[in-house]
């Protein structure tokens, strides 16, 4: 349950209390705001390696291969109508790959020059208006990317480089030309470029591999990091194709605004390049989850997001006011100052919840529109925070009941009242819109062994929900010690694959917030509220309560990998049922159950959540501001012989109607 303040406790327990909710639309992606993207420059030039970078007086300059010379260009005070194209030859041979960086008046450009290649680079010490120029390194093999950045507010500037056997980091020094060279040596068959951002202290890395595992060749696109010791850390796979499906995915970008708002992350591009029948390089668009690190590398769903091909990809930048994106003939920009968000609770008239177990939950919100206030409707997929409350001794005081999305609207006209209704979905409704674009595995090869929870976690993350470690809870053992073969084929469905990831384990998944955390329904959980109708407590409007006859016996089997294989099965009882000649039984059968242990698991998850039926009924109650799903509560209603009795929420619809005057809760209940 949520922690409620001393004085909105009093108030909901009051019979004389007044409701207050809250209802605000911000333009968000899970927390994120959504960028919208303004073309400022259309040119002719070719297709290339390029790069961005702004210096400390606010211009930008843009670097370009073409044919064997680089290109540059500076724009001052970039807006639309400058000019962006580029007029400057720098009078180099550039064999591919180029990269830029810049802080302050420095502006630092690096390429590729000779045979075998160099890496060389032309800086700038007073905002490009004169040039020098040197070699870098000399890498044992060709770079098949480049990109740079700086460190921060220091005079550090690194150059990554990705080749078929290294990622390598060129630590340059500026205050004095020093360079150190760093280099991680991977085990897949080639890459296919790279992008590189600065981010608390450490350097997120994002790349493109191919790589060969006896006959299976995956194209992957790989997220690494140089740490502030520059270490590289080891690559994860974070969105893969096998060769079959024809796509590879390269020429990645990422990015982190120097100083972000709490609305902003991350942002990473990639080229998703099918060369199936009809072939595309179609750039993908995703961005870290909210709250998470790059190490775990817990980023969305890649997706289309602009109606453009490129075969060399989008470098991404910031300045102080806007999101950049370019290539040699473009050049984008979106604001990052987020607007105010949109208030709804002037308007409010009615609101209606559904939080549900395993299963997409909504609001419904209508609103009065007898002015027009809403012929111009927020837009789809826009985050409404809706908060719940009531007015108290200390003034109005909410809790926060949960974030949702816009899927649809429409306007009512009825008997001369014009209203507007709101229609949002939760996060397991996010879960059951997302489809998986390709193939996830867990836990099929040896490298990155993954337990439930960092599945899930994962998971989670392709819809741009964080799964949060809560303090407060506990875990079963089976979420942080069950490693499970566990794949979601492309095209399958997130809800689906959810309550297939959670019905290992004894644990169910809880909303709060733009949150999500797991908890063990333990039977042995104890109660956090009560609910009877006495002074000083919470009242029943109305109540039932039944007991049902559940499953009392389950068998969960597979097969071990040795050759020929050997059956796996285990069991899970309700002994006392059992002893009454009461044997309902539910089999399951996994092939990718190799170990005991994990058929036990599957065994217990199973009959603990159908135990959890064997305990029925419902209360009405004034809403609680504070109640979760899965809150294990205390009844006492003596008009239906229940005495301090034990209960756990399953189910909570809310229903707040202004003209009605009703703010009330509909409690599911099941067993604890």
């Amino acid at each position: 349950m949520r922690t409620l303040s001393s004085t909105l406790l009093a108030a909901q327990k009051s019979p004389s209390s007044l409701p207050y909710v809250e209802a605000k639309v911000y333009d968000f992606e899970q927390g994120i705001k959504r960028l919208t993207w303004e073309r400022l420059y259309t040119g002719t030039e070719p297709d290339n390696h390029h790069g961005i970078a702004f210096d400390g007086e606010g211009s930008m300059h843009r670097v370009a291969s073409r044919h064997v010379c680089l290109l540059y260009h500076k724009t001052s005070s970039p807006a639309p109508g400058s000019d962006f194209s580029f007029k400057i030859n720098m009078g180099v041979h550039c064999h591919g790959p180029c990269a830029i960086a810049s802080y302050g008046a420095r502006i630092y450009i690096f390429h590729l020059y000779g045979n075998p290649p160099r890496i060389c680079k032309l800086y700038s010490e007073d905002y490009g208006a004169t040039w020098h120029r040197s070699v870098v390194s000399q890498p044992p093999q060709t770079p098949n990317g480049l990109s740079a950045c700086w460190k921060g507010t220091t005079s550090i500037v690194v150059c990554f480089a990705a080749t078929d056997i290294q990622l390598r980091a060129t630590v340059l020094d500026t205050a004095d030309q020093s360079a150190s060279e760093y280099f991680y040596n991977h085990a897949l068959d080639t890459t296919y470029g790279i992008g590189a951002t600065f981010r608390d202290n450490q350097f997120p890395l994002i790349f493109g591999g191919k790589d060969t595992v006896d006959t299976i060749v995956t194209y992957s696109l790989y997220a690494s990091q140089l740490t502030a010791a520059y270490g590289f850390l080891e690559p994860i796979v974070i969105l893969s194709a096998q060769d079959d499906q024809s796509t590879i995915f390269k020429e990645p970008d990422c990015h982190s605004p120097a100083t972000p708002y709490d609305y902003e992350t991350l942002l990473l591009t990639v080229v998703e390049s099918y060369s199936g029948t009809t072939a595309y390089n179609r750039p993908l668009f995703s961005h870290l989850v909210k709250g998470t690190d790059w190490s775990s590398a817990t980023i969305t769903e890649p997706k289309p997001f602009i109606n453009i091909s490129s075969t060399y990809g989008l470098r991404l930048m910031t300045d102080s006011s806007y999101w950049w994106l370019e290539r040699p003939d473009g050049v984008w920009r979106a604001t990052r100052v987020a607007d105010d968000p949109l208030d709804l609770t002037p308007h409010l008239l009615r609101v209606q919840q559904a939080v549900h177990a395993n299963a997409p939950g909504y609001i419904k919100v209508e609103l009065d529109n007898s002015r027009s206030q809403f012929a111009t409707p927020p837009s789809k997929g826009s985050e409404v925070v809706l908060k719940l409350g009531y007015k108290t001794s200390s003034g109005n005081e909410v809790s926060d009941a949960g974030h949702y999305w816009i899927t649809g609207w429409e306007w009512i006209h009825d008997l001369g009242l014009s209203t507007f209704r709101l229609f949002c979905t939760d996060a397991w409704g996010l879960a059951s819109a997302w489809s998986a674009r390709y193939a996830l595995r867990w836990n099929y090869t040896a490298a990155f062994p993954c337990y439930v929870w960092v599945i899930l976690y994962q998971l989670l993350g392709r819809f741009g929900i964080r799964l949060w470690n809560n303090p407060d809870v506990p875990k079963s053992s089976s979420m942080d010690n069950y490693y499970p073969k566990f794949l979601a084929r492309g095209g399958s469905h997130g809800h689906t694959e959810l309550k297939r990831l959670l019905s290992f384990v004894t644990d169910g998944l809880i909303q709060r917030e733009a949150l999500t955390f797991v908890k063990d329904l333990l039977s042995t959980e104890a109660s956090c509220y009560e609910y009877q109708n006495k002074p000083g407590y919470h009242t029943i409007l109305k109540g039932d309560y039944g007991e049902n006859l559940t499953i009392t016996h389950t068998q969960v089997s597979g097969e071990t990998d040795e050759d020929p294989p050997t059956p796996v099965r285990e069991s899970a009882f309700d002994w006392e049922n059992l002893a009454r000649g009461i044997d309902n039984l539910v089999m399951q059968y996994d092939p990718n159950l190799e170990e005991t242990a994990q058929a036990q698991y599957r065994a217990d998850a199973l009959l603990r959540a159908e135990a959890q039926k064997s305990l029925g009924g419902q209360i009405i109650v004034p809403i609680n501001c504070g109640q979760e799903l899965y809150d294990v509560v205390t009844i006492t209603d003596k008009r239906c012989g229940i005495s301090e009795a034990k209960y756990r929420i399953l189910d909570i619809q809310a229903n707040y109607d202004h003209r009605r005057s009703i703010y009330q809760q509909r409690l599911a209940l099941g067993a604890p």
